[in-house]
Parts: structure tokens; sequence; C-alpha cells
């Protein structure tokens, strides 16, 4: 309860005046109150100048999901945000199905995950990713779009934005928390968090463990998800501040069978298709067996924050972390079932100096370094055929490679300040990248063994699909300035550059696929290595900020030029098509972000989002065939979205509904595969109960989704911007789902 400080000071005067005469009697004056409107839970990041938007911990709550598993659902009320999964619970998430201000937003090249500041993404190439925390243990998150500051950003590549979830700290006093939930096609979870409160002089630390599952609502299989996390406090005497966390995740998913475009413009004979649930002894049918379509990944994640004050003004800060994964995934195809073995670690430290140079300046100076050995291209894949009782038969090493670590290089700086009505900030950064080689082995006649124990049998070297390392660079600088027109009103402009990764496996792949042709041209794979490119954005955009009450809207114009896309252009002197960087794209748009307390119990949020995104240049497909993207807005891109939200908070109940339109998009570059826009509405309730029987505060939720169970392609499977017709993957939306959850304190 907020009283208003306003109007308790216009009533001092009363007061005063009357004071001898109240003195006298026994007259009391009433207590007055008035609440203020709530927070709300989903709104730009305060004192921030970029596109940043930031989820409470309530916004996590309401719009995180029935599973609290998936931190990429909160973000659905947030402008130029199109995310929409394949099922309602998100147990694991793919890495390629979000698109920020039409830009694909996949962890392993455009969208950089971090965890509390460093890089916390466990990145499989185009596959399944486990979230390591759950959204219970979070204390909100924040998404930039478009430029950003020099000090957030670290990860596989920052094209389409900046994803940073904080933890939430053990908490000083003890406590615990139970929660429960359950749901619709066999959804349960049970989640436990206990803290210790402070001991020891300083030391605080929580320890909480979540098992969940989920049936499919589509075909047969399931979803399942295990996770332990940890954090530590300690104080260090008067000037320093140690952080530690730990998660372990494992996760296990079968997958969903994708539709054709045919399938996807006939759902009410196609929406429940999937993955068969029995073997039929047919090689051509049992490679969609739902069995041979699965991951499984073991995953752990180390990171720590030491903070300690040098000076009033100074302060050293050195974040740590380390990463692993482990895990199996498994593609039927044609005839045949595809097994990769995947083994990745991914380690690295931040360390900056913070100095607070004047009363309203402070320098960021920063450095970041990062080691992570990961596919793509596989280095373990194997091939198996069916037999006649559709078992699964090795026929042979598809790949067997090695290859060294991708080495990340980063200084950077960040400086911000003000001068009386101007804010302003400077960032720069430089990126040095190294691509490492790769070691092809000839896998023919080896058994069916691990990578290492292949390895150890001493394959040749095939020297013509090996290569050395490559190292790319670039500089990131980045401004924004703020000038504040009136109290209520500021302009807003920034600038950035943004970099992307460029994707290695599908080269490899294709090059492997055909050597003799690329050898008889004279290319060798080493001088496709060597033209590979960092993708670059540099964005503009200009906004403003106006408050009125508690009415808050931001309206923002966005312009990006990109350089050195990634497409699949044909080659006249091998005559094959393959991945080459060179192609350009243009981008830009508009945002409205709004939120309005209308009283103490209604809070109304929402955005609007016009996105284009288009390429530039035709691509050749052949020696006498061009696909003519120029203009075209790239795929699984809606040019309108309109998302709205009310938070109803009264007494002990609490109502959200939300409303969410994705205008029409394609799935192909040349526009031709056109996909309806569509609707969705949901719906969350909590009724809070305070202490009951010795819990310090018990909840009741319930999430509705899809509360009309509208039919909708929910996801599109593009995987580069110049897709061909014919080739794209369309999966269902999630039908109408109810779940039910309670939630103890103690």
């Amino acid at each position: 309860m907020q009283r208003h400080t306003p109007l308790l000071m216009l009533l001092c005067p009363a007061l005063a005046i009357g004071q001898s005469d109240l003195a006298a009697s026994d007259a009391e004056l009433p207590t007055v109150e008035v609440r203020a409107s709530p927070v709300p839970s989903v709104a730009p990041l305060a004192g921030q100048d970029y596109s940043a938007s930031r989820v409470t911990p309530e916004g996590l709550a309401t719009f995180g999901g029935p599973a609290q598993t998936n931190p990429y659902r909160a973000l659905d009320l947030m402008p130029s945000v199109n995310l929409s999964g394949t099922d309602a619970y998100g147990l694991s998430v793919d890495q390629n199905f979000m698109r920020i201000r039409g830009v694909s937003a996949y962890s392993y090249s455009n969208l950089a995950v971090t965890v509390n500041g460093t890089p916390s993404s466990v990145s499989a190439g185009r596959g399944g990713v486990g979230n390591l925390f759950d959204l219970e243990n979070l204390d909100g998150l924040t998404l930039w779009r478009g430029p950003q500051p020099a000090n957030v950003g670290f990860g596989m590549g920052n094209l389409a934005g900046s994803l940073d979830l904080r933890i939430k700290a053990p908490t000083e006093e003890p406590g615990a928390r139970v929660r429960a939930a359950i749901g619709g096609d066999d959804f349960h979870k049970l989640f436990a968090r206990l803290d210790s409160g402070t001991f020891n002089g300083g030391s605080r630390l929580f320890l909480s463990g979540s098992t969940a599952e989920a049936d499919k609502w589509r075909g047969p299989g399931d979803q399942s998800r295990d996770t332990v996390n940890a954090g530590f406090n300690q104080t260090l005497g008067e000037h320093g501040n140690l952080e530690v966390y730990a998660a372990h995740n494992r996760f296990h998913r079968d997958e969903y069978r994708p539709l054709t475009y045919a399938q996807s413009q006939d759902l009410g004979t196609y929406r429940d298709f999937d993955f068969n649930a029995e073997l039929t002894g047919v090689a051509t049918n049992d490679v969609n067996y739902y069995a041979y379509n699965t991951q499984h990944f073991d995953e752990n994640n180390v990171l720590a924050r030491l903070a300690w004050d040098l000076s009033e003004d100074i302060q050293l800060r050195f974040n740590p972390y380390w990463l692993s994964s482990e895990g199996q995934r498994s593609t039927g195809k044609s005839n045949t079932v595809t097994v990769v073995d995947i083994d990745q670690e991914q380690y690295g430290a931040t360390a900056e100096l913070v100095a607070k140079l004047a009363t309203s300046q402070t320098l960021t100076l920063g450095y970041w370094s990062q080691r992570i050995s990961t596919m793509p291209p596989p280095l373990s894949q194997k091939t198996y055929t069916l037999d006649k009782g559709g078992r699964l038969v090795f026929s042979k090493w598809s790949i067997l490679a090695d290859m060294g670590d991708r080495a990340y290089e980063s200084p950077y700086l960040q400086l911000a300040g003000e001068a009386g009505r101007w804010h302003y900030s400077l960032g720069l950064r430089y990126l040095s990248f190294r691509i490492p080689g790769i070691t092809s082995y000839d896998g023919t006649g080896l058994p069916d063994v691990s990578h290492d124990a292949a390895l150890a049998l001493d394959p040749a070297v095939n020297a013509k699909l090996s290569t050395q390392s490559v190292t790319l660079d670039e500089w990131l600088p980045t401004f924004t300035s703020r000038w504040s027109l009136t109290p209520s009103l500021d302009i807003k402009t920034a600038y950035g550059r943004t970099v992307g990764n460029p994707w290695m496996g599908p080269l490899y792949s294709v090059y492997m696929s055909n050597q003799k042709a690329f050898q008889k041209a004279g290319i060798p794979l080493q001088s496709l290595w060597d033209a590979l490119r960092l993708e670059t954005s540099d964005a503009v955009e200009a906004g403003l900020e106006w408050r009125q009450g508690s009415l808050n809207l931001s309206p923002t114009l966005f312009y990006s030029r990109l350089r050195d896309k990634q497409v699949t252009a044909y080659d006249p002197l091998v005559g094959v098509s393959y991945l080459q960087s060179g192609v350009e794209a243009t981008a830009y748009g508009a945002e409205l972000s709004a939120n309005w307390g209308l009283d103490r119990h209604w809070t109304l949020l929402g955005s609007l989002s016009w996105n284009v995104n288009q390429l530039d240049d035709d691509i050749r497909t052949a020696s006498q065939s061009v696909l003519a993207t120029a203009g075209n807005q790239v795929p699984d891109a809606p040019e309108w979205m309109v998302k709205l939200g009310a938070e109803y908070r009264a007494g002990h109940w609490s109502v959200t509904p939300l409303v969410r339109y994705v205008g029409s998009r394609f799935g192909d570059a040349l526009n031709e595969e056109k996909v309806d826009a569509y609707t969705t509405v949901d719906l969350t309730a909590t009724y809070r109960m305070g202490t009951v029987a010795g819990i310090q505060s018990l909840e009741v939720g319930l999430s509705l989704l899809n509360l009309f169970d509208a039919d909708y392609i929910g996801t599109i499977d593009v995987g580069q911007d110049d897709t061909r017709p014919g080739s794209i993957d369309y999966y269902p939306g999630t039908p109408r789902t109810l779940a039910l959850s309670v939630s103890a304190n103690f």
C-alpha cells in the first residue's frame, strides 16, 4: 500500500490551522490513504534510452505460462516480437522460432541470451535447448531490440537483440516455496525452493528443484524436464560481494511432425497429423516413427559475479561462467534415420571497471573472452537403415570430424551521463571471432561406437574436407541521446551496430555432398571458410516517451541496413547452390508500447508493431534461374502485430486477459506461400488467500490458453531468409489448454 505524498503535503496547512482546536477536543482527523496505480508487469526499461522492455516477476508468473519454464513466452506483449511455440508448456524450446523486428532471433547466431549478464545459452545448432533456470527463480528479464549498449549482447550474436535473465538472489530471511501445477495433455510440474536466510554473518543460499512432464498435444510421445538450481551470496566485508549460481537440467523431447504448405492450408484435416505411434515394417513409413524423431540432453551451468568497491566511485566486477551440454538428436527422413551425438562446452568471463567520473557521468571499461566447442557442423553423425521389423541397423558414419573452439575476444567501453535536460550515452565494442578449423576423417568401415572411440581407431584424415581456422572481426559502435522537452515528454534517438554469427553447418554439408564438383572447379573447402563473413546491422531509431499521470506511451520509428546476409545462391563455376555471404537487406517500421493505470484495480498494457524486412537483391538459383526476392518481405515476418492485455487486481483476486493479433505472413522468400493472420485470447487468474493453517501465503492459479480454440499456423521453420517454396515446415498452433496451479510460501 502506498501513501500519496503530494496529497498529504497539501493537508499540512489544514492541520496547522486547526491545531489548537483539535488539541482541546477529542476529535481526530481520519487517515487519508490513496492507492497508486499498480506497476505494469511489462514496460519499457526505466532509465534506458534504447528500445528495451522489462518483465517483472509478476509478469513472469502471468505471461510465462503454466509450466514456468520458458522465458520467451514472457516476451509476448513486447512490440515487434513474433513468437509461437509448438506446444503450450515449452518444457524445451526451439532456438529459431522467434523474430524481432523481422530478424530471426535464434540463439546460435542472432540473439544473445545471458543470465545475470553472462552468456548462458547452451546452443546446439537449430535444435532444442533447455531453459536452465525455472522462472520461479527469476527476478525479471529484459529484452533489447535494435541498437544496444556496448556492455550487453555477449553471445553467439546480437543481430536481432539481447535477452538478459536476472536470477532471484537468496533471501535475507529463511523461507520456502512450493508450487504444483497440472493441466491438459497430462501436464504436471512440481517446484520447490528453500532459502536459508542470512547466516554466518553475511552468507545466504537457496536450493531448488523441479520436475515436469507433458504428453504431446498431437500424436504420440511426450516431453519431460528435471532441473536443479542453486544460489549462494556472500558479503565480503564492507567493500565486496560474491554471488555464485549453478544449474543442472535434463530434458527429453519427442518432436512434432511438421506439415507441408498444402497440409497447413487444411487444418480441419491435418491439425492433429503427427508421427506414427507404431512400427509397420516399411522403411519409408517407419522413419516417421515418433521414437526415431526425438532428442535428449543433459546440461550444466555455473556462473559467478564478484563485485568489489575499490573506492566510493570505482567498482571492479568479474563474472566467470561455464556451461556444458551432452545429448543426442535423431531424425527420420526418406528411408533412413540420422543420429547426431552432441557434446558441447562453453566457458569464459567478463571483467569490468565501473567508474563514476562525475555526479552524472559513469564510465564502464570491460573485456569479454569466450571459448565454445559446439556444432554445427556435427562432429558425430551416423546413418541407420531399418530392417523388416522397423529396427535400426547401423549403416555408416555420415560425418566423423574434430573441430577446435570458437574463440571470442571483445574489449568494450560505455559512457553514460547527463547535462541538464540532456541524457546521452556512447559505446564502442571490438569483436574478434575465430572460426575454428575442422579436421574430417574417413569413417568407412568404422563400427557403431562413440565419437571418441571412433577417433581412437586412428581413421585416415580426409584433407579435402578439412580447414584451418579463420578470424573475423568487427567494430560495434553505439550512441543514444535523450532530451527532456517537458517534465512529461522526452524525445530520444539511438544508433548501434549489431552482429550475427555465420552458419557453417549447411556449407560443410553441401561441400561434402558435392566434393567432385567443387574440386573440379578448383574450389577447396578452405576457400568457403575464408569467404565467411559476420552479418552486420546498422540501426537507427527515434522515439518519444510521454507520461501523463499513470499513462505512458512510447512510440518509436526504426530503420536498419543489414549486410553480408547468407543466402543459398548458385555458383556457375561449380554448378551447385550453397550458402554465400554478401546479400543486403533493409528493415524499417514503427512500434508503440503503452501502459495505463486506470485506477488502483485496472492496468492496461499493449503494443502495436509495423515491421518491414526485405531482401534488396534477387538470388540466382541456377544458370538460367533467378529467385525474384528483391523487395519481398522475408519469411515468417508479419508486417502487423497487435497485443493488448489488462491486469485487474482487487482484494484477493487478480485476472489478466491477453489478446494477440498476428498479421499474415509468408513461408517462403518468393512470397507465394501465404499464411493467414490469426488472433488468440489467453486468460490467467490468481486467488491469494493469505495466511492459511500456518502457511505464510497460499495462491491458486488458473491458465486458459487459446480460449476460443482458434485454428492457426503458429510456427514456420524457414531456416534462412531465402527459403524456397516447397521446402518449409509448418506447425499448427496450440489448441485450447487449461492448467491449474497451487503455490505456498512458508
